[in-house]
């Protein structure tokens, strides 16, 4: 009995054994693996190569942003400038028309007159004389005093300067509209007097020089004006030389004894705008203003 059992015993040892090969009973303990088995190594570190690649990656994307800020910035830059220049333009442009159409006329003077200035063979449109007395005119058959003027100009000493001008004390009566030379002299004295009252529409008009005009800028600014009927034809048809029907009457629009004058100012100038590069541009500004009144046979 007792060497039965022992057979048994080793004979469920064997079996055990066989079921994990043909190693010993000992050798099955974790540390004692077969030394045929080999472990991976961990890497932690990049080549190179890598290094170049994630590099230049890096380069692009940050070049690619700052490319994208200058673009942003020069975008707002421009649409700031071009905001603020237009909104220049546009206060110059509508106080003028209102001006326009709020002006005295009559048969002696039209409302509004533009004097221009001639530098040797050119001639420079940019002097706009309105009537616009404050109250009352004076005289409203008759020809304007200079206190009821309101001069558009640029300032002499500052040709990028617009300004609208006003003399409330000089109380003398302006000269016949025909008389070219005596404006001239007097609209000289009026912009090179430190009294009169001045307003400075913008200070952002474009300059411009040349040789043959002296080292003295001009700024861009012309009016333009125009009557329907014209000065000529009216004083035509006074001489009796024109027929009251003849005149260009605007629309046909004339009775027997008294018809309608349009007389029409054209206003063209010409801002600056500073951009983000410090590069200065100009953008051109058109206006125009018409005023009506009665003439009489």
């Amino acid at each position: 009995m007792y060497r039965r059992s022992n057979e048994r015993g080793s004979e469920g040892l064997g079996r055990k054994a066989s079921a994990y090969g043909a190693t010993s009973v000992g050798s099955r303990c974790p540390g004692n693996w077969p030394s045929g088995t080999k472990s991976k190594k961990t890497r932690t570190s990049f080549t190179l190569l890598e290094v170049l690649l994630a590099l230049a990656v890096a380069v692009m994307v940050v070049g690619a942003l700052m490319a994208l800020s200058r673009a942003a910035a020069i975008g707002a830059a421009y649409t700031d400038g071009v905001g603020l220049t237009t909104q220049h333009a546009r206060v110059v442009l509508d106080r003028i028309a209102r001006t326009v159409r709020e002006a005295t006329a009559n048969e002696q003077f039209p409302g509004f007159i533009v004097v221009a200035d001639q530098v040797g063979p050119w001639r420079f449109p940019d002097t706009l004389v309105v009537w616009h007395p404050e109250s009352a005119p004076a005289d409203p058959t008759g020809l304007p005093r200079f206190s009821e003027l309101v001069i558009y100009c640029s300032y002499p000493t500052e040709p990028a300067w617009l300004m609208e001008i006003r003399v409330p004390d000089d109380t003398r009566t302006v000269p016949a509209i025909t008389d070219t030379s005596a404006w001239q002299a007097e609209l000289a004295a009026i912009k090179a007097s430190a009294s009169p009252t001045a307003v400075r529409l913008t200070d952002r008009m474009r300059t411009c020089t040349s040789g043959e005009l002296g080292e003295q800028p001009r700024a861009a600014l012309r009016f333009e004006a125009r009557y329907r009927p014209s000065l000529e034809e009216y004083a035509a048809y006074k001489a009796g030389t024109t027929a009251w029907t003849a005149l260009s009457w605007p629309q046909s629009m004339y009775g027997p004894n008294v018809g309608l004058r349009q007389a029409w100012v054209r206003i063209e100038l010409q801002l600056a705008s500073e951009e983000e590069n410090s590069q200065e541009i100009s953008y051109p500004f058109f206006g125009s203003a018409a005023l009506y009144y009665p003439l009489s046979k």
